[in-house]
């Protein structure tokens, strides 16, 4: 295994806890408001009270981080991450309350802000997850867990592979002799059917891969090129139509301007992107091609969903799997340079 390989092992386990709580909390906030619009926004309590469900959401998330402390086992952990991801977003569908003075729900700019938490939450969690990747120690401490579900029959033939896989990983002297002895124990004892967390894992698994191959098709990678052309070309026409002073429209507010100067920003890196794909180096152009695409879900979309709310949900899903796409693309080749060595493409 080369170095670059080995930088890029992680705890799938704990991706797809995360992935598990962000869903969740997603398609809370969806089926909430849904809820609340087709019910007319009914009051839970009487006269001047109100049981908002923000104060749900801090029960399940409480209740999520208490069965963490108190209980063993990874089983609890996954079901934490369920009921955890639900309260998150109980909690975070209200952030129009805690931001304006007159507590209005309704504010306008709060699908963008929740819209960013989401975001942010994700790539800063998957960044966490790859920087702390698997020493030694870490291999360990997850193959400890196993043992521990073991014991407790939560355990199941998936991830006891998993586990000692792991363990044939460690190469630490000082921590060969605890492998041994947890190799020792998950060799051990009955395992039981597929159990919650690896049925989690191994969905998560099977989703990923058939999405990135339909994702890495030719036919879908032509359609997202075609569309950073179609975002290059436009961004070219925008600018030569601000520079001729055709279009005499003035921008409203602070928004406009900032939707407007990073369409443009993320025009540019698709065209630079576009350049070297004609020219090289490859991966190059694919870095680019995917920093446009970040420009646009970071910076172009939170400010498309305060001024659009819901309106902007389609371009989103676009961006996404452009995005997707793209980090496919360089997924592919990242392992063919660590094969064949550095080469151009």
């Amino acid at each position: 295994m080369t170095t670059t390989a080995a930088v890029r092992e992680h705890d799938s386990s704990a991706l797809a806890r995360v992935d598990l709580f962000l869903v969740a909390a997603v398609a809370t906030v969806l089926i909430t408001r849904a809820y609340l619009a087709a019910t007319g926004y009914p009051q839970i309590g009487s006269g001047p009270l109100h049981i908002a469900h923000v104060l749900w959401g801090g029960l399940l998330m409480a209740s999520a981080l208490v069965a963490v402390e108190i209980a063993a086992g990874s089983r609890v952990r996954v079901l934490a991450a369920v009921a955890g991801g639900i309260g998150f977003g109980l909690f975070v569908d209200e952030i129009g309350k805690f931001v304006t003075s007159d507590v209005n729900y309704f504010f306008q700019p709060a699908i963008a802000l929740i819209y960013t938490v989401f975001v942010l939450f994700y790539l800063v969690a998957r960044e966490a997850i790859a920087r702390v990747g698997l020493p030694d120690h870490r291999r360990i401490a997850i193959a400890s867990t196993a043992v521990t579900d073991l014991a407790l029959g939560h355990l199941d033939d998936v991830r006891r592979r998993a586990a000692l896989g792991l363990l044939g990983g460690v190469r630490d002297p000082g921590l060969t002799g605890t492998a041994a002895a947890l190799r020792a124990a998950l060799d051990a004892g009955d395992l039981p059917q597929l159990g919650v967390g690896s049925r989690v894992v191994r969905a998560r698994n099977t989703v990923t891969r058939r999405a990135e191959t339909v994702l890495g098709h030719r036919v879908v990678r032509r359609i997202v090129l075609a569309l950073f052309v179609i975002q290059a070309v436009l961004t070219a026409v925008s600018v030569i139509v601000a520079l001729l002073g055709v279009n005499d429209s003035e921008i409203d507010d602070v928004s406009d301007l900032v939707v407007t100067v990073s369409s443009m920003v993320s025009g540019a890196l698709a065209a630079a992107g576009l350049w070297f794909l004609v020219r090289g180096p490859y991966l190059r152009a694919l870095r680019l091609l995917r920093a446009s695409v970040v420009v646009t879900l970071l910076v172009t979309q939170v400010f498309l969903f305060a001024q659009e709310q819901w309106g902007a949900l389609a371009g989103f899903v676009v961006a996404v799997v452009m995005f997707e796409c793209v980090r496919v693309a360089i997924r592919i080749e990242d392992d063919a340079a660590d094969i064949q060595g550095p080469e151009g493409c």
